[in-house]
């Protein structure tokens, strides 16, 4: 199943949003504050890893996009420019950043961002 994890939208915003993911039948949840330490792949429903960990808390607007491939990804990413609905921070579901806790993913998407800006890259080969 698809689904959007959204942090941190003002509510006209998240309303747009949620709307847009009910006409694509994409599953989509504003994710609380107190649930930022737990792993994505728990916030949804998929590991039983309900171990919470501390982080930094964050005010900044992101999405966490999962189960989204392909040409449903590329309409999903589109409908948002038409809706201009701009997010600045966005990520898809990976291996990898499952086992993230949001505040992680937060301070890589961060990371990632101003590498790009800068000219450079986020992460070592």
């Amino acid at each position: 199943m698809s689904e959007v994890l959204i942090y941190n939208l003002i509510p006209e915003k998240d309303a747009k949003l949620k709307m847009l993911c009910r006409k694509m039948n994409i599953a989509a949840r504003s994710v609380e504050k107190h649930e930022y330490g737990y792993p994505l792949g728990f916030l949804l429903g998929l590991t039983e890893d309900n171990t919470a960990r501390d982080g930094e808390d964050f005010d900044g607007e992101m999405l966490y996009i999962a189960g989204l491939r392909g040409g449903m990804l590329n309409l999903f990413l589109d409908q948002l420019r038409r809706k201009k609905l701009t997010i600045p921070l966005k990520a898809i579901q990976t291996d990898t950043n499952m086992g993230f806790t949001s505040y992680e993913l937060y301070k890589e998407l961060c990371a990632e961002r101003e590498a790009i800006q800068k000219g450079m890259t986020a992460h070592n080969s």
